[in-house]
């Protein structure tokens, strides 16, 4: 193996701008551009992104329940926090459930634990959620999103949805947002969650990126790290996207890696070549 293939094997191993010291001397920017840690104000989105946020608020502004569907990367965990960061704490009460795959009964605690509810007591949780859901004309209306859903045991998935209608007045009480991978749209069309699928008024699709976005999404982070907007050769937005097939990311981690391959190699500029070698690695 060469230098350069050692250095590139080293660099693609190393995570979203392992040298970030050196990258931000190097480059003369604040931050590493594509690490993890790197804070931004706003996510970047796309123009199906925008379109599925205000479809989404829409939809809740009704009462009404949908589910995000999409291959990991794609940003489905992105859109869901933008779209409860945007809701009126006034009017909506949010509950994010970050991981799906647990037991029935600890899903039913942890939202009861983020909406403050006392569960002490030997009244089973379902039911004091049903009764704390139930809407007051002041009460904000709530919200319970859970992320990596195609992971929900089909108990906690049949409960979850009981708790969106308020049957003494027959209203909506609350409303579920269904995220997680491909799978959940196979969970939701078999015949035993029928009554669950009746409730979902959307399937909203997370999709992976074009060569112009992939370009506005690396130009984004540039910006927002303070770096030269000139520096990705302009041949290596291409590359970019063929090998991350549009996959945000993917994109994060072949962008900061090639980063960190030029910083080695002391050039100012991620070349086109350079973004494919360390693609190659992976």
């Amino acid at each position: 193996m060469s230098s350069h293939q050692r250095t590139a094997s080293n660099s693609s191993n190393s995570s979203n701008g392992g040298n970030t010291v050196g990258i931000l001397e190097h480059f003369r920017c604040r931050y590493a551009p594509f690490s993890d840690t790197f804070p931004l104000k706003e996510p970047w989105m796309s123009k199906a992104d925008g379109d599925n946020l205000r479809r989404m608020e829409a939809l809740l502004s009704q009462g009404k329940s949908f589910a995000l569907v999409g291959e990991p990367g794609t940003g489905k965990s992105m859109l869901l926090k933008r779209l409860l960061e945007r809701l009126d704490a006034k009017t909506y009460r949010t509950v994010l459930i970050p991981w799906a795959g647990q037991k029935p009964g600890q899903i039913l605690r942890e939202i009861c634990d983020k909406i403050r509810l006392d569960v002490a007591g030997r009244t089973p949780l379902i039911q004091r959620l049903h009764k704390a859901l139930a809407r007051a004309n002041d009460a904000p209306y709530t919200v319970i999103a859970i992320d990596e859903a195609h992971n929900l045991p089909r108990e906690a998935l049949q409960e979850l949805f009981s708790l969106t209608a308020d049957h003494a007045c027959a209203t909506a009480c609350a409303s579920i947002i269904l995220a997680g991978h491909p799978v959940l749209t196979k969970i939701l069309d078999l015949d035993i969650n029928a009554a669950v699928r009746s409730r979902i008024a959307m399937r909203f699709r997370a999709t992976p990126l074009d060569e112009e976005e992939v370009e506005g999404f690396v130009q984004y982070r540039l910006k927002a790290a303070g770096a030269e907007p000139g520096l990705f050769e302009k041949e290596a937005y291409t590359s970019l996207h063929i090998d991350s097939k549009g996959n945000r990311r993917a994109i994060m981690n072949i962008a900061g890696n090639a980063m960190d391959l030029a910083c080695e190699r002391a050039e100012r500029i991620v070349a086109d070549d350079i973004v494919r070698e360390v693609a190659s690695m992976n």
